[in-house]
């Protein structure tokens, strides 16, 4: 059974018990007799990133796709992953389990949460999944379990669970979702030797189609080694506190305007850095700052090695046992209502991959996909332009379902 905790939020928040002795936090705005929606988060960040504070610029207004829902009459699941959300929303992983990865998610977390809401509310959810969400969902529907002892432990798909699980879902809706971390230009050959040509054409480019940081990153061996040490890419210099005002407001107003309008401008500097990796050029400094600093999170090391190992196959692969299993080979076993929702800028998530490598291979009957142009990865969550282009048809997908 979730245990309730007191919290100084608004909102209540359990903790949903796994079957691998992990605690789930989940906090639900709640709206009697509505229909529930899941919302899974992506990687570096917590279930927070999905509901974060309303922000009016002066020629923007940012509203969170949480927010939005709720205010039509569904009722809102917000998840933590394991090993995210702390202090106040921690989903703690099972005793003595120091490193974990998205099979984790897949295999436990996602599988007790849906559970739970099913419990709680008789009604079958929809799930909403952001990148590594999105991954986390596909892996789900797909039936993937795990096989085997605890020496030779393997993950494979199985189609009777798929059936199962999906019949207990209203549908789905991946949002950035890296069907096969890969893009449609490599900077490296099918035998993984570096293009230098390539790298002196093309280091410029930005685009969709390319990501030679990433590419580059994940077969960097030293790199490696080193998260290994570490465990993790800590985030606890830049988090910040939810509540009280930012020190600067103590100064008298004209210096501390001056301290803001600083701040705000080494914020969307510091932005448009990320957006080498991932695309991004519609964030909004007042966002983050009044938002979304503190919906930051660790970057587990199993995570990050699975993702890369990804990277290097040029497929969504298992991190737990042997041999892999390859996910991004069983889209075919996907059938429900299902949205994809993708970003033409998108440095992470390829749209043409994931419209060919998932989209195109699903059988579902009822499926349908988004594309916007200028919309990169990141954005659809946090950016002023998803409120205002994305949110209203992602509703009404979902209206039109519930």
């Amino acid at each position: 059974m979730a245990e309730p905790v007191a919290d100084t939020d608004p909102f209540p928040i359990v903790y949903v018990p796994a079957a691998d002795g992990a605690r789930i936090a989940i906090k639900r705005r709640p709206q009697p007799g509505g229909a529930p929606v899941i919302f899974l988060h992506g990687l570096a960040v917590n279930a927070d990133l999905w509901d974060l504070p309303d922000v009016r610029g002066k020629d923007f207004y940012y509203r969170s796709l949480a927010k939005v829902l709720h205010a039509a009459g569904y009722d809102v699941w917000l998840v933590n992953l394991r090993g995210h959300g702390a202090p106040r929303m921690f989903s703690a992983p099972p005793e003595g389990q120091s490193d974990w990865c998205l099979d984790h998610f897949i295999l436990y977390d996602l599988p007790a949460v849906v559970d739970h809401v099913l419990a709680e509310t008789r009604r079958p959810p929809f799930v909403i999944g952001a990148s590594m969400g999105a991954m986390t969902l596909a892996g789900y529907v797909q039936g993937a379990r795990l096989t085997g002892d605890a020496d030779q432990p393997r993950v494979l798909a199985d189609a009777e669970t798929a059936r199962a699980r999906q019949q207990r879902l209203a549908g789905c809706v991946f949002v950035e979702f890296p069907a096969r971390l890969c893009w449609p230009e490599s900077l490296y050959d099918e035998e993984g030797r570096l293009q230098w040509r390539v790298l002196l054409r093309d280091w410029w480019r930005n685009d969709g189609d390319v990501n030679h940081p990433f590419e580059m990153l994940s077969r960097w061996g030293w790199l490696h080694a080193l998260l290994d040490a570490v465990g993790q890419i800590p985030v606890n210099w830049v988090v910040a506190e939810q509540s009280g005002e930012p020190w600067y407001r103590k100064l008298p107003a004209p210096l501390a305007d001056g301290v803001e309008q600083v701040e705000r401008t080494v914020v969307q500097a510091m932005l448009r850095i990320a957006g080498t990796f991932t695309g991004a050029t519609n964030h909004r400094a007042e966002v983050m700052l009044q938002g979304r600093r503190y919906v930051l999170d660790h970057m587990k090391a199993g995570v990050l090695r699975q993702l890369t190992k990804c990277v290097r196959a040029r497929a969504f692969v298992s991190a737990l046992g042997t041999p892999d299993h390859v996910y991004s080979d069983h889209y075919d076993l996907v059938w429900l209502p299902t949205l994809v929702v993708q970003g033409g800028r998108d440095r992470i998530a390829n749209a043409e991959v994931t419209r060919t490598a998932f989209f195109e291979r699903i059988p579902a009957a009822d499926k349908r996909l988004l594309f916007y142009e200028e919309i990169a990865h990141g954005e659809l969550e946090a950016a002023p332009i998803a409120s205002e282009m994305v949110y209203p048809e992602v509703r009404a997908w979902l209206d039109e379902r519930r």
